[in-house]
């Protein structure tokens, strides 16, 4: 079996595979890369059995039929390729990689070690598939990261009737952001957090279609097939911990903010929650850290509103300034207490809203 196709797309569409494939693991056979010749193209598929991916490269195939190779090993070989096209050429137990001057032989494994994945011939949902990875990126950064917190390691998706959210929360932030389309499906599903990263950095361009039961996200674009295994259990009630009240609130841009609390964090003690302290009074925002190195500070100003003149709050910086990567422009800050949860938006746009709690300071 002899193929000819170009290195750039065997390396891209390789990437998004090899990337979730375990290079250890105690379930045989899912280091391995699948890799199936068909009369005009190559599929690439792997799993690391709570995501399977794969996804198809239009190819000059001499003849078909199925091969497996370790799949860390192979990527090795393909990204080190000196020229701009490959030649694959199976004989026997080897497959022999050609491009340029260089050329190597890498040991084949039998296919039938490799994990067969299956995945839906039908679709029930469409969305625009570069919105979709925004939406989810946009609330990622807010979902749990320690084993212990269960169902916050998760992204929920709401699929409504006339609009798509993506919410993320730890119990000490949280984020929602919408994408104004439906995507013909109805109904609520939790997606790894691990699984989100991988999904949104193979949405790109066109739509991609979405079908789902209880146990399985799946997902389709022109060259790629997912199959998302989703997270059993319930989802907190978000909208019930949001604040409506806040007798203090600010208006002013978002990267003003976002730079300064950069700047006076530096000096932040990163033993103590990398606090930063805000203080708002009579139109000026104070920000200010203190460590073991020195003390920073910085004043913007702010338009200012609500019933009570000042406020006084700590924040962990990260958190801070996580919340405010997702919104340009203009941002409110609203303050519904010293020590309980603060809201961030964008006054003009409503499809995103962070949460960020104060530290405790006493």
């Amino acid at each position: 079996m002899n193929v000819h196709l170009a290195k750039k797309a065997l390396a891209d569409a390789l990437n998004h595979v090899e990337r979730i494939i375990p290079s250890r693991s105690s379930n045989p056979g899912t280091n391995l890369l699948r890799i199936d010749l068909t009369q005009d193209a190559v599929r690439l598929s792997g799993t690391n059995l709570e995501l399977d991916i794969e996804t198809t490269i239009p190819a000059d195939v001499q003849a078909t039929g199925t091969i497996a190779v370790p799949a860390h090993v192979f990527a090795q070989v393909v990204r080190a390729l000196p020229g701009d096209d490959v030649t694959m050429n199976v004989q026997d137990t080897e497959l022999e990689v050609t491009s340029g001057e260089f050329a190597t032989r890498l040991q084949l494994v039998d296919p039938a070690n490799a994990p067969t994945l299956a995945f839906p011939d039908s679709f029930d949902g469409t969305l625009p598939a570069s919105a979709l990875a925004e939406t989810l990126s946009r609330v990622r950064y807010a979902a749990a990261v320690a084993e212990y917190q269960a169902i916050f390691r998760g992204v929920k998706v709401e699929l409504g009737a006339d609009r798509t959210r993506a919410i993320a929360t730890d119990g000490f932030r949280l984020a929602y952001a919408d994408l104004d389309a439906a995507s013909g499906l109805t109904g609520d599903v939790i997606i790894p957090a691990r699984t989100v990263d991988e999904i949104a950095k193979v949405l790109t361009d066109g739509d991609v279609e979405l079908t789902a039961d209880d146990a399985q996200l799946s997902l389709r674009t022109s060259t790629t097939r997912i199959n998302a295994k989703l997270m059993d259990g319930t989802f907190p009630d978000y909208q019930r911990v949001i604040p409506d009240a806040f007798p203090v609130t600010i208006t002013l841009a978002a990267d003003a903010l976002r730079d300064a609390v950069a700047r006076v964090s530096v000096m932040a003690d990163k033993t103590a929650n990398n606090r930063v302290d805000l203080f708002v009074k009579d139109g000026t925002l104070q920000i200010t850290a203190e460590g073991a190195y020195g003390r920073s500070q910085e004043a913007l100003t702010v338009e200012q509103e609500g019933s009570e003149s000042e406020i006084a709050l700590a924040y962990n910086a990260k958190y801070l300034t996580d919340a405010l990567t997702s919104l340009d422009g203009k941002l409110r800050l609203s303050f519904s207490g010293a020590t309980s949860p603060s809201v961030l938006g964008d006054p003009d746009d409503a499809s995103y809203l962070a949460m960020v709690v104060p530290l405790r300071t006493g």
